[in-house]
Formats: C-alpha cells, sequence, structure tokens
C-alpha cells in the first residue's frame, strides 16, 4: 500500500464568530462566515517497516518537534483506549477511525502552518486533514459532512477541546461559507458564490496581523461558553453578533466591500462583551495601533487573547498599515490569498 497525503486549509473567521459555541447555538441557533486562506495542514500516513521489533505504530508532529510510538505491548493503545498525550489530536483521531476495522502498523507524520493558539482554526484543519487521509488510506472515504462531523467529535468529545463548529466545516468545504448551525443540531453550510471583484477587493482591503502573542484557548472559550448560560448581557451581546453576521453577507453578495468595516465594528464592540480575556492588554494595543495607523476596521479571527487581527483598510491606507506594523517591531503581517477548496487527499 502506498503512502496518502492531505492537506486542509486554515480560515478566517469574518463574522459571528461565538454563536456556533454551545449552549447558544442549541438555543438560539447560530450563524457564522468564514473564508480560507492558503495556509494548511498537512498529513501523510504509510505503511510502517522497522527492523526493531517493537514499534509498530509512529506519530510524528513535525511543526512541534515530537514522535510518539507504540507497539503490541502498548496494552490500551493496542485496546483501542485514548491517549492523553502531546499528540492526541493524532492518536485519538487514529483510534476513533480504526475503531472496527483491522489496523496495520503505519506512520502518520503532519505539518501545521500556524501554530495552536493563532486563531486560525488551525487544530481542527489538522484534524480534518487526519480524518480525510486515514480513511482514504483504509478504503472508507468520506463526504465533507461527515468528515466535518467526525472532526468535531474527535476535537470536543474524545480530546474534550473547548470550542465552536465553524473550524472543521471551513476546512472541509473551502472557500466563503454562511454556516447555520439549528438547535436540532443539524449544520447547514451555505457556499457563497462572490463576484471575483469583491474577493479580490476583499483580499486588498483585509491585512492579517500576528500580533505576537498565543491565543490562551481554553480559557477564553471556556469562560465564553460558561457566561452564555446565564448571563443576560453576554447573549445579548451575541445576539448582536449574530445579527452582524447576517449584515457581512449581504455585503458580500452585494459587493458593498466598504460597508464591511462598520460591521467589523459591530462585531468587536459586541465581542469584548462576552467575555474579560477576550482583549487582552496585548491586543487592545494592537487594536488601538491599526485604527490610528490606517485601519478602518479591526476584530480578533478566533476566540479572542491574542493570535491573528484581522484588519480592514483601503488600497489608499493598506501600504501605510503595513509599514507601521514593521515598524513597531511587535507581531508581523501574514500575507495570504483566499482559497476555493478544502480538504484534498490524494497518493503520489
Amino acid at each position: 500500500m502506498t503512502a496518502i497525503f492531505s492537506k486542509a486549509p486554515l480560515r478566517l473567521a469574518l463574522a459571528g464568530g461565538g454563536t456556533d459555541l454551545q449552549p447558544y447555538w442549541s438555543k438560539h441557533g447560530g450563524f457564522v462566515l468564514n473564508a480560507t486562506i492558503d495556509q494548511y495542514a498537512y498529513c501523510k500516513i504509510e505503511p510502517y517497516e522497522c527492523n526493531c521489533r517493537d514499534t509498530h505504530w509512529v506519530f510524528k508532529s513535525i511543526d512541534l518537534g515530537v514522535t510518539e510510538k507504540y507497539d503490541f505491548y502498548s496494552q490500551k493503545f493496542m485496546q483501542g483506549e485514548y491517549v492523553d498525550s502531546k499528540l492526541k489530536l493524532l492518536t485519538n483521531t487514529y483510534q476513533y477511525l480504526t475503531a472496527n476495522i483491522e489496523r496495520k502498523p503505519v506512520k502518520i507524520t503532519t505539518y501545521v502552518e500556524a501554530p495552536p493558539g493563532s486563531g486560525l482554526g488551525s487544530s481542527s484543519a489538522l484534524v480534518v486533514a487526519l480524518v480525510s487521509a486515514i480513511t482514504e488510506y483504509y478504503g472508507l472515504p468520506k463526504g465533507e459532512y461527515d468528515i466535518a462531523e467526525d472532526a468535531i467529535t474527535i476535537e470536543r468529545n474524545i480530546c474534550d477541546l473547548p470550542g465552536g463548529k465553524q473550524d472543521q466545516f471551513a476546512a472541509a468545504f473551502g472557500g466563503f461559507n454562511f454556516m447555520e448551525f439549528l438547535t436540532d443540531g443539524r449544520s447547514i453550510i451555505n457556499p457563497l458564490r462572490l463576484n471575483y471583484k469583491t474577493q479580490n477587493m476583499m483580499e486588498l482591503n483585509t491585512v492579517l496581523y500576528y500580533v505576537g502573542k498565543p491565543r490562551r484557548d481554553a480559557r477564553v472559550i471556556e469562560l465564553t461558553s460558561k457566561n452564555l448560560y446565564d448571563n443576560e448581557e453576554v447573549i445579548q451581546a451575541t445576539h448582536k453578533i449574530k445579527e452582524a453576521c447576517i449584515e457581512y453577507k449581504r455585503s458580500l453578495l452585494l459587493g458593498d466591500v466598504d460597508k464591511i468595516s462598520e460591521t467589523m465594528n459591530t462585531y468587536w464592540k459586541n465581542k469584548i462583551k462576552t467575555n474579560k480575556d477576550v482583549a487582552s492588554p496585548e491586543l487592545l494595543d494592537a487594536y488601538e495601533f491599526s485604527l490610528q495607523n490606517g485601519a478602518k476596521a479591526a476584530k480578533i479571527s478566533g476566540a479572542g487573547g491574542g493570535g491573528h487581527m484581522i484588519l480592514f483598510t483601503d488600497f489608499e491606507r493598506r501600504h501605510q498599515l503595513i509599514s507601521a506594523i514593521k515598524e513597531r517591531d511587535i507581531g508581523r503581517v501574514v500575507p495570504f490569498k483566499f482559497v476555493k477548496h478544502g480538504v484534498d487527499v490524494w497518493r503520489p
């Protein structure tokens, strides 16, 4: 059997982030709009052949610099139990997908082009790439919805990682998508067919700014989810975030790019009400600095606390903004292009 490769794109969370968290979507329904970019999570799965007697399964993360090995004497692993380790996303995805089939020794290698806590959905893109490669390797290919749902199950239920549902669907489907998370648990992904001029203007007007500090994923998301149970101010703010998502979609479809900065500002004002840790001091400094140097609007891409900020500007001020960030020497501008395709899997 030959090796299988896969790659899944990362995403920019453009609008509606937080409405895909429990308990909000199960009570009120959630709307999210995101778009995938040309940064990826990669996976390779191949037969493992080793002269050493004891090693039969190898999991390797190139970007984390971690390798884990298991053999027939690894009792819990061989019994299909889930593993709590640095590479639990890799090992537990494999355990989950191969629970009812004959398992053969393999080596799984991954690489992600953005660090954990980047706010670009890197962990979910990694799991989507893993699910696609492993199921293809064992002759059990899945469609986009099933891949995303498996990734959600692995992250939320098996690995016990807090978060929403938008990242997995973004990585599976790719492109600009308006996502509906219904109260009955169903997810509906609506691809947006944008005029090419609108997409070009979105790329021209958007600056991706890594503020130099990874997000504190678990803490920020857990506190936000907790607030969504009984904090009326947070719930009302999240309602406004959902309304702004609808306006963002309308602006995109009409090609009214200038309206987007207003929508982003509405999002930010309400997002910081959902959790005191959303806007860290570093993030607030970056936000104010960006507005003072050419940005018309700014927001986080993800839960908050750090990672990447999405800055919205215009053609005349784009160069000024990028130059100011470079001179500031805190964080960096990350070049990107929007991409249309979701997860891809292939044999060399």
